[in-house]
């Protein structure tokens, strides 16, 4: 219970930068990769924690079928692999250029930052999209809200 509440606390926080940072970056300094990678990390940020409160008042299966859940977890790991994948090249690109921090608008160091929160949101909602998949139980399911049809 205080674990799960922990992990609501810190997607909360995690969507609230990614979000500031998304219009920090894309209003202010015109750097509309970093704000972008922010933005899709306040995305997964944000659905991590809402599949944490639904867990936590006991209303996933409820909400959420088995493939709806499938889904978010694809989403999660797509997510994951192409911020990988930016988080490498920016890596690169800043090893092959050594470039500064500064000035904001051309920094690579803010998008290497970015979509490196990009890889780790990306993750952490795949991996609890997987662990609440396990506490599906199908007869359970259906016997609560007839209503609900497998997609």
């Amino acid at each position: 219970m205080l674990r799960t509440k922990i992990h609501i606390a810190l997607s909360a926080l995690g969507a609230f930068l990614g979000l500031s940072a998304f219009i920090c970056f894309c209003m202010v300094y015109a750097n509309i990769e970093a704000g972008m990678w922010a933005l899709l990390s306040c995305l997964h940020a944000s659905l991590t924690m809402m599949l944490h409160c639904h867990y936590l008042k006991d209303t996933l299966h409820v909400n959420f079928s088995r493939k709806a859940m499938q889904y978010i977890g694809d989403f999660g790991i797509v997510g994951f692999i192409s911020g990988l994948a930016l988080t490498l090249f920016y890596l690169f690109l800043e090893i092959y250029y050594k470039a500064d921090i500064l000035p904001i608008n051309t920094s690579i160091v803010l998008r290497l930052v970015w979509s490196f929160m990009m890889m780790k949101w990306g993750l952490i909602l795949y991996v609890f999209t997987k662990k609440y998949l396990r506490t599906y139980n199908d007869d359970q399911l259906f016997s609560e809200n007839p209503n609900i049809e497998e997609t």
